[in-house]
């Protein structure tokens, strides 16, 4: 059975993956790395967690995963975003000062760190604005209103993949803009 680190070919369903796992994990490993959002210490964790979740998801559907880089991939990001909201949560919850003292970001930001956030956001908005409307839509209606893919799916009369993809489009819309600094 193929192996990388603890991660084990787990299920009957993961076997199209064959040998192929571990050169799929260092290719996961590696795509994470570039892109600078996961800390180096905790990728080997974060994988580990995401595969775990892709077997579970696969055994729950009782099929394969389409494309099992582009799955893996977005669920270790989404467990990193996870962990670090967890960590701010918790670093403010348990902070020896009092609540009134923690200094918020806003609050310890100079102003050229103000003007610097007002333009990023400002082409960030040009940039959605000329991206599809539905793309700009779904990203809205899922952050600003907190909707789940499901119910922005039924609002635009589209498919809960079809929400998946705007909102993928809208994300990486706004990472270019984010690199351009």
């Amino acid at each position: 059975m193929p192996k990388f680190g603890n991660i084990r070919h787990v299920t009957e369903q993961t076997k199209y993956l064959g040998d192929g796992v571990k050169e799929l994990l260092i290719s996961l490993r590696r795509r994470l790395l570039q892109r600078g959002r996961t800390n180096r210490r905790e990728i080997d964790d974060l994988i580990q967690e995401g595969y775990l979740r892709f077997v579970r998801y696969e055994r729950a559907k009782n099929e394969p995963v389409r494309d099992p880089f582009a799955f893996l991939l977005q669920v270790v990001e989404n467990l990193n975003i996870e962990r670090a909201r967890h960590a701010n949560r918790t670093q403010q919850v348990f902070s020896p000062e009092p609540i009134e003292d923690v200094a918020s970001p806003a609050a310890a930001s100079t102003p050229e760190q103000e003007l610097e956030a007002q333009e990023l956001l400002d082409r960030i908005e040009r940039r959605l604005a000329q991206a599809n409307p539905r793309t700009r839509q779904a990203l809205l209606m899922h952050r600003v209103e907190g909707l789940s893919y499901a119910e922005i799916a039924q609002r635009l009369g589209i498919s809960t993949q079809a929400v998946t993809n705007h909102i993928g489009k809208a994300l990486v819309l706004i990472d270019d803009e984010r690199l351009r600094e």
